[in-house]
């Protein structure tokens, strides 16, 4: 079986990877190390997303730095800001038994003059998202000119985000003879055309399990649920995984938001990233995520690229992606490192010809998944609940009903009988939104007050909150 040290690893930085208890080398990593220790030749390395693709040219980048030249002599572009802390942190962990080498991860959303402040400082790798690298390049904050490694890391994501202007302008700034390394998923034509405009034209393409498009450790189905039943038998689907992590992917931001909101109070404890939240808040829910305190993510597929977690059970596709790169990332965040995962497709009878179709573009093959949800309860009564808040804190019937569509996750149309007075409203809602009212309200503020909800149940009033 091969090893770290066959593949020209050196022995400190095998003792590093021991200690992380990575001791048996991935096919991409057996493949792409060598080239990259031994020849300055450009490297095109066509992979699924968790194959092991960073360690397999950080490690090589890793031996080749000259710790006592305090230059900046590789740069590694990301997609994303997680994924940039992501790599960052692999080259630190690995250079646990050399001479410092300093990795500095950049990107937006933080402070440009905190990052400005720690480049002056001795940096060997800058690990940068395309945008924040030429704003710090326009500010001269640090130099390419000593670079001799160029890696572009996901280069299909990065195209997926629109950054192909901003990865036009930072290869073009690059001096000639440097060795460009290109990792990605998938081979869509953009990334084709930025290999043949860019790389050199004796590149070396290594490609892995190159019939298989997706992780065959994926199992594929999909599951045909009702119109207007969707949320039932998205339930159903998790109350057989409630000892099971995994992450929901939506459309649109506003649609993973209100999808939270209606699965608050659930068996299943959730959240969602999505564009509209702050850094602090998003960092906030991937702690929470990693840490195993939520059980399912929701998320667009912008907001979740660069997210790396660890023995993820499952994905749900509440909507089927737009493309068949989509797909393949999505699906690609289970079974990584010789796992197994399911990915989950959620449609309509009318959608299957887009199963069929995923099926012949992918070279996978879906099983059919049934659930059995639970039967409404029916003439029961709705209950009334009582606000707290009224005209005083600007609400009326119309804005109240916003606000409990979306902090609450409800329908307009299960909202009746809504009256709002000056510091008090009530409203009626079917019985089997209590708890999700309950769980999303519990805590919200509004112009500087707590919000309080009282219960009427046979003339009896009880708080909820």
């Amino acid at each position: 079986m091969m090893t770290f040290s066959d593949l020209g690893i050196s022995e400190n930085i095998v003792r590093a990877l021991h200690d992380n208890h990575i001791t048996i080398p991935t096919e991409i990593q057996i493949k792409a190390i060598p080239h990259i220790l031994q020849k300055n030749q450009d490297l095109v390395a066509v992979a699924q997303t968790g194959t092991g693709k960073t360690a397999a040219f950080c490690l090589p980048i890793l031996q080749s730095i000259n710790p006592k030249f305090n230059k900046i002599q590789a740069l590694v572009l990301v997609p994303t800001r997680e994924l940039g802390q992501q790599v960052a942190r692999e080259f630190f962990l690995f250079s646990k038994y050399l001479p410092r080498v300093f990795a500095e991860p950049v990107y937006g959303g933080a402070s440009i003059d905190e990052q400005i402040e720690k480049l002056i400082r001795p940096t060997h790798v800058v690990v940068a998202t395309p945008g924040r690298l030429i704003d710090l390049l326009e500010r001269n904050a640090l130099s390419l000119n000593d670079l001799n490694y160029l890696v572009l890391d996901e280069a299909d994501e990065m195209i997926n985000m629109g950054f192909k202007a901003e990865i036009d302008e930072i290869l073009k700034s690059c001096k000639e003879g440097i060795t460009r390394l290109l990792f990605t998923a998938t081979m869509p034509k953009d990334v084709r055309e930025m290999i043949n405009e860019y790389m050199a034209d004796d590149a070396v393409e290594i490609r892995i399990n190159a019939e298989e498009l997706v992780n065959q450790k994926i199992e594929h189905q999909y599951l045909i649920y009702k119109k207007g039943l969707k949320l039932e038998y998205l339930k159903a689907f998790l109350n057989e995984r409630t000892d099971q992590r995994g992450i929901l992917f939506c459309r649109t931001k506003i649609a993973a938001k209100r999808l939270s909101k209606q699965l608050a109070g659930f068996v299943i404890a959730t959240d969602a990233i999505h564009g509209n939240l702050n850094q602090e808040s998003r960092e906030k829910v991937l702690r929470g995520f990693k840490n195993h305190r939520i059980n399912l993510l929701v998320a667009t597929d912008i907001a979740a690229r660069g997210i790396d977690v660890k023995n993820l059970d499952y994905i749900v596709h509440y909507r089927l992606p737009e493309n068949t790169e989509q797909y393949t990332h999505r699906s690609g965040r289970t079974a990584r490192a010789g796992k197994s995962g399911v990915s989950v497709s959620f449609v309509q009878k009318e959608e299957l010809n887009e199963i069929k179709s995923l099926e012949t573009k992918l070279n996978i093959q879906f099983s059919a998944l049934e659930v059995t949800i639970e039967p409404e309860t029916q003439n029961s009564p709705p209950i009334t609940i009582f606000m707290n808040m009224g005209t005083a804190q600007d609400f009326d019937s119309v804005s109240l009903k916003d606000f409990l569509a979306e902090e609450a996750g409800l329908d307009h149309a299960e909202i009746r009988n809504v009256v709002v007075e000056e510091h008090r409203s009530h409203f009626d809602v079917p019985e089997k939104y209590q708890v999700q009212i309950l769980a999303n309200l519990n805590g919200f503020k509004r112009s500087h007050r707590n919000i309080r909800l009282s219960l009427t149940n046979s003339n009896a009033k009880r708080d909820l909150l």
